[in-house]
């Protein structure tokens, strides 16, 4: 007589991304009822979307607005320190994840 035994066990990382895809469909039907009820949104005050976050920093305009605001740092640098930080990440991933097989 065959043992039944369950096509798949039960792992914690098993666990883990059901638990990833249940709290993701969560979020998914979260925002779209918050967005169907105009939930969120300031009354009084008409802007798009996400743009009231802004007024309420005193003298926003400075942290904003391209001509209030310079940067010291060239924009080419800002744009490679980006990349190699994506770079280390990934490889420190890559790393930690053979290391954690």
């Amino acid at each position: 007589m065959k043992k039944e035994t369950s096509p798949r066990p039960s792992t914690p990382m098993r666990v883990v991304c059901a638990a990833g895809v249940i709290l993701f469909v969560i979020a998914v039907f979260v925002a779209v009822y918050m967005m169907a009820n105009n939930m969120g949104q300031v009354p009084g005050i008409d802007f798009g979307p996400g743009q009231y976050y802004y007024t309420d920093i005193p003298g926003w305009q400075k942290y904003f607005l391209p001509d209030h605001y310079d940067n010291p740092v060239p924009l080419g640098i800002l744009i490679i320190l980006f990349f190699a930080w994506g770079v280390l990440m990934y490889r420190l991933w890559t790393y930690l994840d053979q290391k954690l097989k």
